[in-house]
């Protein structure tokens, strides 16, 4: 199966809006400062980015309510941001999918090579090969 395109620039532009800003809901979001899921949750805030932390277990991270799964996120997202192993990444993506969201964004870990086949059926944008706090560097 081919893969999809790692980069697709529709994404890349979301991240450039500045008013609204894009609703980033980064699910595996840690409490643990030195997680990444809890790296991606302040450095995106810091950027201004209205960030939605999901996390099964947390009831708040970094000053921010977290939310169980994507189903439970008032109002939507514009990308998802993956931080958890394969395994789990598999069903993120079949509730992105299933909830009609835009964008999914796999940070590197996040995924194998049965993730992204499935990501290359679904009917949303896929990033992966990139980490979102570098290209939020440059938007």
């Amino acid at each position: 199966m081919s893969r999809p395109d790692p980069h697709p620039k529709d994404v890349f532009d979301l991240l450039r809006r500045k008013d609204p800003a894009p609703r980033i809901a980064v699910v595996g979001a840690s409490n643990d400062p030195s997680k990444y899921g809890n790296v991606i949750v302040r450095n995106l805030s810091a950027k201004g980015f209205t960030v939605l932390p999901v996390n099964l277990h947390e009831k708040e991270i970094a000053g921010l309510p977290v939310y169980r799964s994507l189903a439970e996120l008032p109002g939507g997202t514009d990308i998802v941001n993956v931080v958890t192993p394969p395994a789990v990444t598999k069903g993120i993506l079949a509730e992105a999918a299933r909830l009609g969201l835009p964008a999914v964004w796999l940070q590197d870990g996040s995924y194998d090579e049965a993730a992204l086949e499935i990501a290359a059926k679904a009917p949303f944008k896929t990033v992966y090969e990139a980490c979102i706090m570098v290209a939020t560097n440059y938007v």
